[in-house]
């Protein structure tokens, strides 16, 4: 109970800019130009320590917006909750983590762009 206003919020927020921008931006015809973009903003988004921004790559490939090697990228970088009793241990050992993760997710998300089109 202690972090549901804080997870309701972020995931509210996070449909709400995902609907609005679809609605009136057109957001699905930039991230379909910009693959390689939102692959780096996914890796980026995954070293997050929260499972909370998740909920964006997995509503926009959904709907169909983004590829599923975005997903799968940001899927391995992205390690909810878990990873922050080794943040608290460690952050040495925290940012070898994240960085290994990084390039996993990077190579994987790319052969997925690159190879399956």
């Amino acid at each position: 109970m202690k972090h549901f206003l804080n997870v309701f919020l972020w995931t509210f927020g996070a449909l709400l800019l995902i609907h609005t921008g679809l609605e009136f931006l057109n957001i699905d015809q930039w991230i379909g130009n910009n693959q390689v973009l939102i692959l780096l903003l996914a890796l980026a988004i995954g070293i997050i320590p929260e499972s909370g921004p998740h909920i964006i790559f997995i509503t926009l490939y959904a709907q169909g917006i983004i590829p599923f090697g975005t997903l799968l990228a940001n899927s391995i970088v992205q390690d909810g909750h878990g990873a922050l009793p080794l943040l608290a241990e460690s952050r040495k050992s925290f940012i070898k983590m994240k960085l290994i993760n990084l390039v996993v997710g990077l190579v994987t998300g790319l052969a997925f762009l690159f190879f399956n089109k």
